[in-house]
């Protein structure tokens, strides 16, 4: 048998210390530390057309988005709201104009955003994060210019895994994703339809982002004639294809004009 030799004086290496609780973070700028500052949703913004004059990136973060505008659309004037101040310091190196300020609380009237200004309104991840979006949407509308739209991603909570770690009796909150512990808001496709159409939006496009955790599993399957998922505790049954997709997907990219 192995023996371990104690040296006298000589301390054991110290356990490392667990990491705190994700819910420590909040309120000291969770995601300046667990975002990239570089993000842009590609998806979405590849869906903007015709080449906008002048666009309003709602949470804007650390620029990203604009940037991304930018280098798309060169003659494009990109305003951003943020309300993190170290976020918006760093947008304001690539953006036309940054508002520090949340978008629920900002006077769109005291800011210069009047009506018929923006051919593109982006709310990229940040309607989840808000008390009231529907009251946010209501009061974006009359900012588009007549052939304006809105862009939107939402994140799936109809996502297969969290339906899998939920029939676990899971439901545990992280840094960053479907489950960002900075969520207030939780939405299905139809339900983010749903939200858009209550507040006087008429969908125009959705596209699916795959969750590059959950495709792995289905791999070399035609996803077409999937119509069952078995786990050790969840089973699905008599799945359409729009099902599958669904369950499949990390975030909804939606574009949206002010109904009629």
């Amino acid at each position: 048998m192995e023996t371990v030799q104690t040296i006298p004086g000589a301390s054991p290496e110290p356990a490392p210390a667990p990491p705190a609780p994700i819910w420590t973070l909040l309120g000291e700028d969770l995601h300046m530390q667990m975002l990239r500052p570089d993000y842009a949703p590609a998806g979405l913004l590849e869906m903007i057309t015709p080449a906008p004059s002048r666009v309003l990136d709602i949470g804007c973060f650390c620029g990203g988005t604009g940037r991304w505008l930018k280098r798309r659309f060169p003659g494009a004037k990109v305003i951003g709201i943020e309300c993190l101040a170290s976020a918006a310091a760093r947008a304001r190196e690539s953006y036309d104009r940054v508002i520090e300020a949340s978008i629920e609380a900002i006077d769109f009237e005291a800011e210069g955003l009047v009506p018929d200004s923006m051919d593109a309104i982006v709310a990229a991840d940040v309607l989840e994060h808000l008390v009231n979006p529907w009251a946010v949407l209501q009061r974006l509308r009359p900012l588009l210019t007549a052939n304006g739209a809105l862009y939107v991603s939402l994140p799936n909570v109809r996502n297969l895994n969290v339906l899998v770690r939920l029939t676990g009796g899971e439901w545990r909150y992280v840094g960053s994703g479907i489950l960002d512990v900075s969520h207030l808001r939780f939405f299905t496709r139809a339900q983010a339809i749903e939200m858009l159409t209550e507040t006087g939006w008429r969908t125009q496009e959705i596209r699916l982002n795959p969750d590059p955790q959950v495709m792995p599993a289905f791999a070399g399957r035609n996803l077409a004639e999937v119509r069952s998922i078995d786990t050790p505790k969840l089973s699905l049954r008599n799945l359409t294809q729009a099902d599958v997709h669904e369950l499949l997907t990390l975030q909804f990219f939606m574009r949206a004009t002010p109904a009629a």
